[in-house]
């Protein structure tokens, strides 16, 4: 276990309040900030305005800090690089004491890539000293051989929290445009949310007796009360934590002593392979009815992707019109012109109109096998609603124009019957081919033609 200085360990214990500066106006703006918080003292120095009240750092539990504290805007410049230096020392003697620090981020400048400097991440090495120069945030980092990289879109870090205590600060506000990545002899302490194995946006850092936690945060300085919302969840993330974290077995104590602890250890184990198969099995099905909520373009791009990979039935789409695929037979011969069709509501005539249209510019005969398939309701609310029937006029009206309609419920049936072997690709590429009306597949794999 860790040690720490009696302040911060009575805190951690809840004899006594934690001691919270948010440091700087580049952290949380120029308007005052109102976060209450039972359990603690919250101090709020603005930067550089109230400078002169800093008192030392060894003296808070928790000190939350921007990537950029004492840069200027453009980032590429220090602003005040001896107030820069003063505080990295105190920091420094902060740490020592058992002082966490906090480092946010969002949309920070980083070094440029050099595919010859290895020693350094791949980072230029002048843009290095320039980060260092203009960015705490980056000092630490550089110290730990810990990358930043900077992404065009947005990362949402909800998505990759590992630690259930971030997971309401990191839907609101977990926003970032910055990755981080180790090289060389650089690890992560604890990845607090993570991209993969390697990519961390918010993580910790155990440096002397105290920690460097970076944690991605999106301002919005114009709505007080959303930011004093951010920091009053923030910081009870924060302490709940360091909390836990304070009780946490280090790695190698981790590693079973006791003979029945090994065997416990050992069937968890082989439960949790066994579950991480069912879970790869299930991630089939989730994939595959993602198709009930897809529309428009990415519809038009998953559906042939899906009759190829899930029903083995070859197709080719058209360029002339985006919406228009073709099924190709065997020997790749088209053999079946579709349109894809999606509807916020129910099914519309206008895509029978458009299909029987498109296959005359092609130049194919009225009779030429045509299929519509159709992803309707969208904003259904429930499997009842989204698994509504097609209209009996609007079969009749398919069969007239001799094309058949496969809404999306339709199709997902008939590959369940695939892959229980009650049909094959060649059969369900028949009944695309030789019928019209309306495919009504079945829960219980029975499918019928309705016209």
């Amino acid at each position: 276990m860790k040690t720490y200085n009696k302040r911060t360990e009575r805190a951690l214990i809840g004899r006594e309040k934690h001691r919270i500066l948010i440091f700087g106006e580049k952290i949380c703006g120029s308007k005052p900030l109102n976060v209450n918080l039972d359990f603690c003292e919250v101090e709020i120095i603005p930067f550089p305005s109230d400078y002169r009240k800093l008192k030392s750092l060894s003296e808070y539990t928790l000190v939350i800090l921007d990537y950029c504290a004492f840069s200027s805007e453009d980032q590429q410049t220090t602003s005040y690089p001896k107030e820069q230096d003063i505080f990295e020392a105190q920091m420094l003697e902060a740490l020592n004491a058992g002082t966490r620090f906090c480092i946010l981020h969002y949309d920070e400048i980083v070094p440029e890539h050099d595919g010859h400097n290895v020693k350094q991440g791949y980072m230029d090495e002048d843009d290095i000293r320039k980060c260092r120069r203009s960015q705490i945030g980056f000092r630490w980092l550089d110290g730990f051989s810990i990358k930043v990289s900077r992404v065009e879109r947005l990362i949402f870090s909800d998505r990759g929290t590992r630690r259930n205590e971030f997971r309401k600060y990191m839907t609101r506000w977990g926003t970032t445009k910055n990755l981080f990545k180790p090289y060389g002899e650089g690890s992560f302490s604890d990845i607090i949310s993570g991209l993969g194995e390697n990519y961390a946006v918010a993580f910790t850092l155990n440096c002397r007796r105290g920690k460097l936690i970076y944690v991605p945060c999106q301002r919005d300085f114009s709505r007080p009360d959303t930011l004093s919302a951010a920091f009053t969840t923030l910081i009870d993330s924060l302490i709940t934590y360091l909390t836990k974290s304070r009780m946490e077995l280090p790695e190698w104590a981790k590693v079973p002593l006791f003979d029945d602890e090994r065997k416990l250890a050992e069937e968890k184990a082989g439960l949790e392979c066994r579950l991480t198969g069912y879970q790869e099995k299930l991630d089939i099905f989730h994939s595959v009815k993602q198709l009930l909520f897809q529309s428009e373009y990415a519809l038009e791009e998953a559906l042939p992707k899906f009759l190829q990979e899930r029903c083995k039935i070859s197709t080719q789409r058209e360029e002339t019109y985006k919406e228009d695929l073709w099924l190709l037979d065997p020997v790749a011969q088209k053999v079946v012109i579709c349109e894809v069709k999606s509807y916020v509501k129910g099914f519309k005539k206008s895509g029978l109109f458009n299909l029987y249209n498109h296959r005359e510019s092609y130049g194919s005969d009225e009779s030429f096998p045509a299929v519509l398939f159709v992803n309707a309701n969208l904003n259904a609310a429930s499997w009842e609603q989204k698994d509504r029937p097609i209209d009996k006029q609007d079969y009749e009206e398919a069969a007239d124009k001799h094309i058949l309609i496969v809404r999306i419920e339709d199709l997902l049936f008939a590959w369940q019957a695939l892959r229980q072997g009650k049909i094959d690709s060649n059969k369900l590429l028949d009944i695309f081919q030789h019928n019209v009306g309306w495919l009504k597949f079945k829960k219980d794999r029975s499918w019928e033609i309705l016209k």
